[in-house]
């Protein structure tokens, strides 16, 4: 069963479950009360959701919106992002990593920078240095 948005509830939040995502992760339907809503917008800063997951939902007049996207509980708070006038900063106390199938670069508390790929390429318009010792070639 769905339901509309004014049978929706009197409080302007809501603890809701997904019942519905996009193949990209984006909230289509929650659940309240055992009863199924059509999700009208999600928030652009929310993670991608899975069924099951635990959202907070605002009751507006474009209908519900997905503003929040609650940790379960064996999992971990969000790192810490933040934006400097446009230059990009992930922090974390042990390891940040970018992973994609086929490459990652690793970064880790000691200082120890991990590249793995296919193919590591370095362009540069003027001198590319090396510093260490020793450097190893391969």
């Amino acid at each position: 069963m769905t339901a509309t948005v004014t049978q929706l509830f009197d409080q302007q939040q809501s603890l809701a479950e997904v019942s519905e995502v996009s193949p990209q992760g984006k909230a289509l339907s929650v659940v309240i009360n055992h009863i199924r809503y059509d999700v009208a917008l999600q928030a652009a800063h929310v993670s991608c959701c899975k069924i099951g997951s635990q959202v907070v939902v605002l009751h507006s007049e474009q209908g519900v919106i997905v503003t929040a996207l609650l940790a379960a509980p064996e999992q971990s708070p969000a790192a810490h992002i933040s934006n400097e006038a446009g230059h990009i900063i992930i922090a974390a106390e042990q390891s940040v990593s970018l992973q994609t199938a086929k490459g990652s670069i690793e970064v880790f508390a000691d200082g120890t920078i991990v590249l793995e790929g296919e193919d590591i390429t370095a362009n540069s318009q003027q001198d590319l240095t090396l510093a260490g010792w020793p450097i190893r070639l391969n």
